[in-house]
């Protein structure tokens, strides 16, 4: 019975074919294509396939076969067969890889993408693989943005009569008294609309947004956060209470932590309108003793902090919500802070914020001269 064409060649028939053209000396294509039940074009690549070089293709049409060997053809035949189709990009390593990145350090699979090149994988390829379940330990449930923002409704306004009127400007009317009261009291605020132009697009360093991440309701304890707007490096400190008096000593800490180089490294600050910045301890703290500007984003504007609240969003992946910061120390902080300052940013170039702010801190060094100094200091040390 002949046999199918679309069959490829067993090693049983390249023995023939290597019998026929050596032991028998028959070097006819078409006498072995009839014995084998094969056409001839079938061993005629066979052949051309089977020499050793691996243009076989560049050859001319009229070509003459030195040699055939049964055992070579099949390694050919083998290695031919493991190049067809495309290759496959997923490996346990790789895969290893990505949920080490996205369990312990909370990356996201673009930055995954975009800082591991020696993995080749595109942004869409890990989005599959997790969809897929082929990362082990890692569901849709570990990514950061998984779900759609939603718009609520708009709510339909309801028609008030006369006494419902009557009542909310009053209401109104008070909290405005009460609001002129607390100026008298209070220092001047400086609103955000006053920030300069190059604060506003990023373009000047030291310049930093502050925060306060509260607990579980019933303790006391609150994060004071802290976020540069150029480099987006973060830094969290804890307070005692809400209370002004407390953010002041938080203030003081993070001003020590930077040492002689604070006066370059912070420029101003930019507050929200909670209660425990705006206050008199607060903005007297920062303009009269720090010679620093206050800033005071607008009420219910968030996103004029963005870098800031973007940054309390990746704390809470640490500590999320109703949790209280009682037993929380500094080495716990250090350890997270380390984590979220080394995620690469898109806006940073896929850069980590702790890599730009210490370049930024070498530049400050090397402008004003703080490592001479401290070499100069050694010296004198140890003489």
């Amino acid at each position: 019975m002949q046999r199918k064409q679309a069959y490829h060649l067993t090693p049983f028939e390249r023995g023939q074919i290597d019998y026929l053209w050596n032991t028998e000396g028959i070097h006819n294509q078409a006498e072995i294509a009839r014995r084998l039940h094969r056409t001839v074009m079938t061993i005629n690549n066979e052949l051309r396939r089977s020499q050793r070089f691996s243009d076989y293709k560049l050859r001319p049409r009229k070509w003459h076969a030195y040699r055939y060997n049964a055992e070579e053809a099949q390694q050919y035949a083998d290695l031919r067969k493991d190049r067809i189709g495309t290759k496959k990009k997923y490996s346990k390593k790789k895969a290893r890889i990505i949920a080490k990145r996205i369990l312990d350090d909370k990356w996201s699979p673009q930055m995954i993408a975009e800082t591991h090149k020696e993995l080749k994988l595109s942004r869409n390829t890990i989005y599959n693989w997790i969809y897929r379940g082929m990362i082990p330990g890692v569901s849709e449930s570990n990514l950061r943005y998984r779900h759609k923002y939603r718009r609520g409704r708009p709510q339909r306004t309801v028609e008030m009569n006369a006494k419902e009127k009557r009542a909310a400007e009053l209401k109104t009317e008070r909290k405005r008294v009460k609001q002129k009261e607390k100026q008298l009291v209070r220092p001047l605020k400086h609103s955000i609309e006053e920030r300069p132009v190059g604060v506003d697009k990023r373009k000047v360093f030291g310049h930093w947004e502050v925060d306060c991440v509260l607990p579980k309701k019933g303790y006391r304890q609150v994060f004071v956060t802290f976020c540069e707007r150029k480099t987006r490096y973060y830094i969290v400190l804890k307070a005692e209470s809400q209370s002004g008096k407390a953010v002041c000593k938080v203030l003081d800490q993070f001003m020590d932590l930077l040492g002689k180089r604070a006066k370059h490294i912070v420029q101003s600050f930019t507050f929200d309108n909670g209660f425990e910045f705006a206050n008199h301890f607060v903005i007297n703290k920062v303009q009269r003793e720090y010679e620093l500007m206050a800033y005071f984003a607008h009420p219910y504007s968030p996103a004029e902090r963005g870098s800031n609240e973007n940054a309390n969003r990746m704390l809470r992946e640490y500590f999320p919500k109703k949790t209280h910061f009682e037993y929380v120390n500094n080495d716990d902080i250090r350890r997270v802070l380390h984590k979220i300052n080394k995620r690469p940013k898109a806006v940073l170039n896929y850069k980590a914020p702790r890599d730009v702010f210490r370049q930024k801190m070498h530049e400050i060094d090397r402008t004003f001269g703080y490592k001479r100094h401290l070499r100069c200091s050694k010296n004198t040390k140890k003489r």
